[in-house]
């Protein structure tokens, strides 16, 4: 290359082109075979209008090339990317393949990993059970037993029956995309779906797609469930926290009709250990297990009787025909039970269906008990804040009860909102600003110091007007208001009640003085206008007033 002056610039070779650049005087020959110009800026380059045709063609390819970027033409992609590029491309082809042929030329890659043999599998089974295709169309081609051999089948029929009946159901659970192993879901049988739901449940995989479809699959199923398998199903979806109602209200049902013919009490112990951590409060389905624990006394164990207790006291619900649990439950001691901390569940859950009494109470605060849940370790923060609870009723029911909880067992105990309840309880005290604008006359967050909060507190008089906290104590024509706001954790299932727990509680505040204002959210909806808010807020408490 030779440079004169700065103002011309030649490149030896043939079938020159000139080039003019902005520049005034800059005029540069270039041939053909072209290397890439670094040195010159590419938004100075113009096309030349006198040229001819082919020159035009060399032009334009030149300039195209220009607008890549060098360093993107020398850079060579990773093994990663080429992996990942690869991977995607067959998920597309396999995704768009509308019959067998156009699915199976996927298998002709050269690298087919298990998944996406899985998934063409997959595919050719739901065709054939919708009739879409034919077994016969596609079990010869040695594209498919090459899939086959990929997932370690024998033969067509093998792999089609292990996916059509998914004898191995690895199959499902070993798919990569929940949405494909969902769709394999309707081709189980009822007791193969049920098996799914446990192995997804061992595995502490919550699939929300793939429990979408087994719920809704076992729903639709025409045999009934029985009792074993009842409580396997309920188990689960309590441990993977999925409460689909309407695959709860068919298990339920199927359960009042098997129970007649079963004869296992730890079936039905589980059955209501269920029920009480799913907080579904079926009353047909909880009487009849009550009935049938009745009807078997002699086999029930101090046990069953507990975990049924619970669940009650859980729900706040009490059958009609419930006498001889409730008078076993209150005769039990404290020796027959397996654990310490379950004998303060079923103190507990008495104390929530008042059925507890001086003596039950009093055993949980003793040191030797206190000592007992310590030998296991440290004391959870629900057990604490049971404990905290009992202590404060014995002190307001019995205050001449001895011993009392040790300090350092409520010492450091968190009791503080939810993100969900937080943000329910603010929607609450918005509204209260149009009721209540100081705050002299409001106290929010109270620390009730019974092991559990209460979200306000305010005082008025016989008509509603709001009193100063400072002035409230002294008078005794003032009511003292505490307002404890129920967001969809602090209601049942299926009945939308209260549950035991939140109704302690209130009968806690009650026993301090308070006259209680429960807000359930299936009344008060904070994306309600603010005037229908304060009118629901003013109803509510003109009944608690006048009551």
């Amino acid at each position: 290359m030779l440079k004169f002056s700065g103002l011309v610039v030649w490149r030896l070779g043939s079938r020159n082109i000139v080039r003019k650049y902005s520049a005034p005087g800059v005029t540069m020959f270039k041939s053909e075979k072209t290397d890439s110009p670094t040195n010159i800026p590419d938004k100075n380059v113009q096309t030349p209008e006198s040229v001819g045709k082919e020159s035009s063609r060399l032009v334009a390819a030149a300039f195209a090339s220009l607008n890549s970027p060098e360093e993107d033409s020398k850079k060579k992609p990773s093994t990663k990317s080429i992996k990942l590029n690869r991977t995607q491309q067959l998920d597309g082809q396999i995704l768009s393949a509308n019959d067998v042929n156009s699915l199976l030329i996927v298998a002709e890659n050269p690298v087919v990993s298990r998944r996406h043999a899985l998934k063409m599998v997959s595919v050719l089974s739901e065709w054939s059970s919708s009739n879409k295709v034919k077994l016969s169309d596609f079990e010869k081609d040695p594209r498919f037993l090459k899939l086959c051999r990929i997932l370690g089948r024998s033969s067509a029929s093998q792999t089609m029956t292990s996916l059509t009946m998914a004898e191995d159901l690895g199959t499902v659970l070993g798919i990569t995309g929940d949405d494909e192993a969902a769709r394999l879901i309707a081709n189980l049988s009822l007791p193969q779906m049920i098996k799914v739901m446990k192995a997804l449940q061992q595995k502490g995989r919550r699939s929300t797609p793939l429990l979408r479809a087994l719920s809704y699959n076992i729903t639709k199923q025409p045999d009934p469930i029985d009792l074993k398998k009842s409580a396997d199903l309920l188990f689960s979806m309590a441990a993977l926290n999925f409460p689909d109602p309407v695959l709860l209200d068919r298990i339920c049902n199927d359960v009042i009709e098997s129970l007649p013919s079963n004869a296992d009490n730890a079936v039905v112990s589980s059955v209501l250990v269920s029920l009480g951590l799913l907080k579904y409060r079926h009353e047909a389905a909880l009487g009849a297990l009550v009935e049938w624990a009745q009807a078997r006394r002699d086999v029930c164990r101090p046990g069953d009787v507990v975990a049924a207790v619970v669940t009650l006291a859980t729900l706040d619900y009490v059958p009609v025909h419930c006498d001889w649990l409730l008078e076993t439950a209150v005769s039990l001691k404290e020796e027959e039970m397996v654990k310490a901390s379950s004998w303060l569940d079923l103190v507990f859950s008495l104390l929530i269906l008042d059925k507890a009494e001086q003596h039950h109470l009093a055993s949980t605060l003793r040191p030797e008990f206190i000592d007992k849940l310590l030998s296991a370790g440290e004391i959870p923060i629900p057990s604490r804040r049971k404990l905290m609870t009992i202590d404060a009723y014995v002190g307001l029911k019995f205050p001449s009860t001895s011993p009392r909880l040790p300090e350092d067992i409520s010492v450091g105990v968190p009791i503080v909102y939810t993100k969900e309840k937080s943000l329910y309880v603010q929607s609450i005290m918005d509204t209260f600003k149009s009721l209540v604008s100081s705050e002299t006359f409001l106290r929010r967050e109270c620390q009730s110091g019974m092991g559990f909060i209460y979200d306000a507190e305010f005082a008025v008089d016989s008509k509603c007007y709001p009193v100063p906290l400072d002035k409230a104590a002294s008078r005794t024509d003032v009511h003292r208001i505490a307002v404890l706001g129920l967001d969809y954790h602090d209601l049942a299932r299926k009945v939308p009640v209260p549950l035991g727990v939140n109704k302690l509680y209130s009968r806690l505040l009650e026993l301090k003085g308070y006259k209680v204002l429960e807000i359930p959210y299936t009344d008060f909806n904070p994306k309600d206008k603010l005037v229908t808010r304060v009118q629901y807020i003013e109803k509510r408490l003109k009944q608690l007033v006048s009551q």
